[in-house]
């Protein structure tokens, strides 16, 4: 959810009410957190090394601004209060040569300082829980399954190799040209029972052992870890399956795959759709 204020920073257009307003400092945009879980050995040297895991980002950011009046430069302050909120997330978007995106909100005190009639100082300090940064477009992919019996039906037991596909409707080749992994949220439509859905650059399959009328609908939110369904119920996934959070989205290729078995004439499908992702 956005404020509804946007503030752009170093156009030469400036914002809807004529304020310029420039950028000179951007921290904490090069890397997150790296929150370091490994313990000291008892007794001997060196430390007992875990798996490691990004905190969240810490962005601070800062500049002046130049307002067309004393009015107009007051008012500008309110407006950078309003687009940075507190208590909900905002977008925060870097042009680069592929341009990103983060969601935060703000972390500490919002400082603006006036500098003459005209001028102003700022400096905002924004926290993003999810320390990723995304790219602008969304990776999308629908598919459905081809034939009545197609594939493996789960739990598989791993490692398993899956059959070739030569509908090519219940499959689709899903690029994160990111580097790093990304979650996905996945739609599983009915009617349809049994329904999972491959990932062959991973090798993991997520299932969920449901059997879904022609109205119900499985959303999947990777990234929360949760499956709700028809937007209220959670669903475990299947043995055999793997974690929730676990079904990521590589850097590059993905060849994504859905199974599962037909109750009516129209078959389950699934909805995929992601950001290509980076650190």
């Amino acid at each position: 959810m956005d404020s509804g204020v946007s503030i752009p920073f170093n156009t030469s257009a400036g914002d809807a009410y004529g304020v310029l307003w420039r950028m000179r400092e951007l921290e904490g945009w090069d890397s997150p957190e790296l929150d370091e879980g490994a313990d000291a050995k008892s007794g001997a040297d060196g430390l007992w090394d875990v798996e490691n895991f990004y905190g969240g980002r810490t962005l601070s950011i800062g500049g002046v601004f130049t307002a067309p009046s004393y009015e107009e430069r007051e008012a500008a302050g309110y407006r950078l209060a309003q687009a940075v909120p507190r208590d909900r997330l905002v977008a925060f978007t870097l042009n680069e040569t592929t341009p990103k995106w983060v969601r935060a909100r703000r972390s500490g005190r919002l400082k603006v300082r006036p500098v003459g009639e005209l001028h102003g100082e700022y400096s905002i300090s924004m926290l993003a829980p999810d320390p990723l940064k995304y790219g602008g477009a969304a990776v999308t992919a629908s598919l459905s399954v081809a034939t009545p019996g197609a594939g493996l039906a789960p739990p598989w037991t791993p490692p398993v190799l899956v059959p070739a596909s030569s509908s090519g409707l219940d499959q689709a080749v899903m690029t994160n040209t990111g580097i790093y992994s990304s979650p996905p949220v996945i739609t599983i439509h009915g009617p349809g029972a049994s329904v999972s859905v491959y990932n062959y650059a991973t090798s993991l399959l997520l299932a969920y052992d449901l059997t879904l009328g022609a109205s119900d609908f499985l959303t999947v939110d990777v990234a929360a870890g949760v499956a709700l369904l028809n937007g209220t119920a959670q669903r475990p996934p299947a043995p055999g399956s793997c974690v929730t959070s676990k079904f990521v989205m590589a850097p590059g290729d993905n060849l994504i795959r859905i199974f599962g078995t037909l109750t009516e004439v129209t078959p389950p499908s699934a909805d995929i759709s992601f950001y290509s992702a980076w650190t």
